[in-house]
């Protein structure tokens, strides 16, 4: 007789309670279904994770960086031709793949960056910008539970030297409540501030892509209420799920 072995997958299983920013984010304006379901997506994470803007905000940090002291408006021809490239790119892969998602996706996030320039540039003008992506283990705790806090640019001084903000881009497929602005404004703030850093609220940035809108630590409610009653409850509910 012959044995027949049977791979048996093992599902993934966070013990302590974790959740990323943007989902902590949702959380707070979610139906108490859709709550469980993204306790339930935190808890038993799948191998799958979609990330269709990822080129577009890999893409925009980047160029950013480059500083220009002139010309800022080269930065955004740059995504004009990217976005016509992912198009391009795009038409090569079965439209139901990741390949193909991936970049329609992401020349629709770089369109929306253009179009957003005039709010855009005035804070190019006013800072030095650093890539941030790479610091992917920043995280804060609140209530025993742990929340990412990555912000994708960090804005210096003009001269270089001292972290004044940062800046953090919302690629998604649609527009942020007012409340997730609040609840990802706050996690970052408080990141930088556990760090002792003194920061300029008006350059705590959050920018909507989607909506052609930016957000700031300076002009947004204190979501300190809102994130304490939500990770208490994460944290209560955790070993339940």
């Amino acid at each position: 007789m012959s044995e027949v072995e049977q791979e048996v997958k093992v599902k993934k299983v966070v013990k302590e309670p974790r959740i990323s920013l943007t989902m902590i984010s949702r959380y707070i304006v979610a139906s108490e279904k859709v709550k469980l379901s993204i306790l339930k997506k935190c808890k038993y994470p799948s191998d799958y994770i979609p990330k269709f803007y990822e080129m577009a905000r890999k893409l925009v940090c980047e160029i950013f960086e480059g500083n220009f002291v002139d010309g800022h408006e080269l930065y955004f021809e740059a995504f004009k031709q990217q976005a016509r490239i992912y198009r391009k790119e795009a038409k090569t892969y079965p439209e139901n793949k990741d390949g193909y998602k991936n970049r329609i996706y992401s020349a629709k996030g770089l369109d929306a960056i253009v179009a957003m320039s005039y709010l855009l540039i005035p804070i190019l003008e006013k800072h030095t910008l650093e890539n941030n992506l790479h610091r992917r283990k920043n995280k804060i705790i609140k209530n025993d539970v742990s929340i990412g806090a990555v912000s994708d640019m960090l804005l210096l001084d003009q001269s270089g030297v001292k972290q004044v903000g940062f800046l953090k881009f919302n690629f998604e497929s649609t527009k942020l409540k007012r409340e997730e602005a609040e609840a990802k404004l706050y996690v970052l703030k408080k990141f930088y501030e556990q760090k002792g850093s003194k920061l300029d609220p008006k350059s705590c940035i959050l920018v909507d892509v989607i909506a052609w809108r930016t957000y700031s630590v300076a002009d947004v409610a204190d979501a300190e209420i809102e994130l304490n009653k939500a990770t208490l409850t994460i944290k209560n509910n955790w070993d339940l799920i």
